[in-house]
């Protein structure tokens, strides 16, 4: 594989290149590059005809400067992105996409032509990694989910320093305050890591170079609270006896009868910062034996419990080994015709039945229950299993607690594929969706579901322009469901619809760990905007024309506060690094559920509130950096004409 420092040099991809230039490198060109690290799913055009149709262009910056090249296929959907971002001559940044979406970038962060940091995106996942000579050497962000199938990626290829990025290293375990016991062995385990992995590659019955990652299973994360009497210093998160199931690649198709492929069993992970890290290997499970649980561990350890450990529920182990080894040797089916995905779904429901029998508490009863609705909807959208709406009619009118489930499942279901009809009326197939939502919230108005229902009802209706309905719907959520995370939400949007002309000033942490609150701004126009790197092209549309937007005359004075309702910190700052806005930015844990965006009921992006010079919210729904320079002009001619005023002659930006 061509390293990318040597692409680079070859394809010369430097600011200033001319337009006509990019017809010297053709999609074969841009199809060279590859990915440093191993085990990317990205688009490749199959054959030459596929190449043929690809188009390059190239990329330019909001001066109209040439910064990179990007590649089309034949249908316009992007397949490479290689771009400069800091403003220098030298290719800093490679993406790669599926489907028209970018699913892995590397950046090149110190300027040395070589990327040092690879990301995960969209649906590739939210790993983030630290590159050193071309090699992962250490995780900057990586879920419990996707550590599992790095580590299964670690062990098929023998990959021993993959592996060691996953594993929590001593000094780690004692930085969070780990018992002295717990980093001893953890040391100790380091010590002889090679053996341990080579005895664990052994037991792997049924595993080979080409293995692959098919699920992780855990229960809930345990969390141990921080405590001066423990030595803990922060909170520790914990995954306890999970289990990551592998096998052979979907293209390969399923294994030979009567084939044994081992999974593993990991007694504990721990997350470290952003990153889930293994204390110690996995181990080898035999898929005939059933699972036995690992006793003491980090919890143990802390809080020195004793006495029996966890009764065996060998039915309950027996039924959910079946559904493993269906969903294992079945995976394939998935990737296969839509009749083929029916099959596969349709497959799991007697499975799923069979654990419902076994299980002993109600809840755990409702949610496998839930998984035969979910596989009966995901066969009922192929359209190559039309029996499966009867079925989840019949459980709809059944009247027990998986009713309302069903109901709410198979509306949006139907939503979806009325929309996927050749010549579909998206806005009559809305009026349907909501009418069946309204009927829904009739028939089954004190149900769980209820309280998102209404919360689509009254986004929805205010979409459409229809305030007053969208009021009912929010305040009908409030009254029933307060305590709900829908309810709240709602609460949160009639207090954002009823702004106007109220004293506002929003405080919250910024990115730099410093407090903010817009009533610093008195005397000047505030603009706050709720916006998140992952909210489309919207999103990265308006904030480069809020950027021109200070530069003209009618924005002097103007003070925008960003509110970032990204999930992690370092979407935010990658991001920033694309787009230098000047503004300091809020950002606090939860996303689109994080307490502002709560408070406020966001629930689109981007969100504008202008707030006038005395601290009054003038406007609320603002959308476009366009509404915003029209309210701009609207307030210097209140202004000239006495009204309120701009209060420019407080300071420039």
């Amino acid at each position: 594989m061509r390293s990318l420092r040597c692409s680079v040099a070859v394809l010369g991809l430097l600011v200033g290149v001319t337009p006509w230039c990019h017809a010297a490198y053709g999609p074969k060109d841009l199809l060279k590059f590859r990915p440093t690290q191993p085990g990317v799913d990205y688009d490749v055009p199959a054959d030459q005809a596929a190449i043929d149709a690809c188009k390059v262009e190239m990329v330019t910056d909001g001066q109209k400067r040439t910064v990179g090249y990007a590649l089309r296929d034949g249908q316009g959907k992007l397949l490479r992105r290689f771009v400069i971002t800091n403003g220098g001559k030298s290719l800093n940044q490679w993406s790669y996409y599926q489907d028209g979406f970018e699913v892995y970038r590397e950046n090149d962060l110190d300027g040395d032509r070589s990327p040092d940091e690879c990301r995960w995106l969209n649906a590739g996942g939210t790993r983030v990694g630290a590159i050193k000579g071309g090699k992962i050497a250490g995780w900057k962000r990586i879920s419990a989910e996707e550590a599992s199938k790095v580590l299964v990626q670690a062990l098929a290829t023998r990959d021993q320093a993959l592996l060691e990025s996953l594993m929590a290293s001593p000094a780690e375990l004692a930085e969070a305050g780990l018992p002295k016991e717990v980093v001893d062995k953890v040391t100790a385990g380091a010590a002889r890591r090679a053996d341990a992995v080579e005895a664990l590659l052994q037991g792997l019955a049924g595993w080979t170079p080409k293995t692959v990652w098919n699920r992780f299973d855990g229960t809930y994360p345990h969390v141990i609270p921080a405590d001066p009497a423990t030595g803990v210093r922060e909170d520790l998160v914990l995954y306890e006896n999970a289990v990551v199931f592998a096998g052979a690649p979907a293209a390969a198709g399923a294994a030979a009868p009567g084939a044994k492929v081992s999974f593993l069993q990991v007694p504990e992970m721990i997350k470290l910062g952003d990153a889930w890290k293994f204390v110690e290997l996995p181990r080898a499970v035999d898929p005939d034996k059933p699972v036995v649980a690992s006793a003491g561990g980090i919890r143990a350890a802390i809080f020195d419990t004793a006495g029996p450990g966890p009764q065996r529920d060998e039915a309950m182990e027996k039924a959910l080994k079946a559904l493993a080894d269906y969903d294992s040797g079945n995976a394939p089916l998935q990737q296969g015709e839509k009749k083929d995905v029916a099959r596969f779904h349709y497959g799991r429901i007697p499975l799923l039945g069979a654990i419902v029998k076994v299980a002993k508490e109600p809840e755990d009863q409702l949610n496998y229950n839930k998984q035969i609705v979910d596989s009966l909807i995901a066969a009922y959208q192929t359209g190559a299993y039309p029996k499966a709406r009867q079925v989840l009619e019949g459980m709809v009118e059944g009247g027990t607690r998986i009713s309302p489930y069903a109901a709410y499942r198979l509306i949006g279901a139907d939503f979806v594929m009325r929309n996927e009809e050749p010549g579909s009326n998206f806005m009559a197939n809305q009026k349907k969706w909501m009418a069946d939502l309204e009927a829904f919230l009739t028939k089954f108005g004190k149900s769980e579901e209820a309280a998102e229902v209404l919360l689509q009802l009254g986004s929805s209706n205010e979409f459409n322009a229809e305030e007053d309905k969208a009021r009912q719907d929010y305040t009908k959520l409030v009254e029933g469901y307060p305590d709900t995370p829908s309810g709240k939400k709602a609460a949160g949007a009639l207090r954002r619809l009823d702004l106007v002309g109220k004293p506002l000033s929003i405080k919250g942490t910024t990115l730099k760990g410093e407090t903010l609150d817009t009533a610093q701004y008195q005397g000047k126009p505030v603009l706050v905007v709720f916006w998140a790197s992952w909210g489309g092209q919207s999103v990265r549309r308006e904030l480069p024309d809020l950027v021109k937007l200070l530069e003209k005359p009618q924005a002097k004075g103007l003070a925008i506060v960003g509110v970032s309702l990204d999930n992690e910190k370092a979407d935010l700052e990658a991001f920033l690094k694309e787009q230098q806005m000047t503004w300091p930015q809020v950002f606090e844990p939860g996303g689109i559920d994080s307490r502002l965006a709560t408070e406020y009921g966001i629930i689109s992006l981007p969100t504008m509130f202008l707030i006038d010079a005395q601290g009054k919210v003038v406007n609320r729904s603002l959308r476009t950096a366009s509404e915003v320079e029209r309210q701009l002009d609207k307030l210097a001619s209140q202004k000239s004409s006495g009204g309120v005023a701009l209060g420019a002659e407080h300071g420039d930006r």
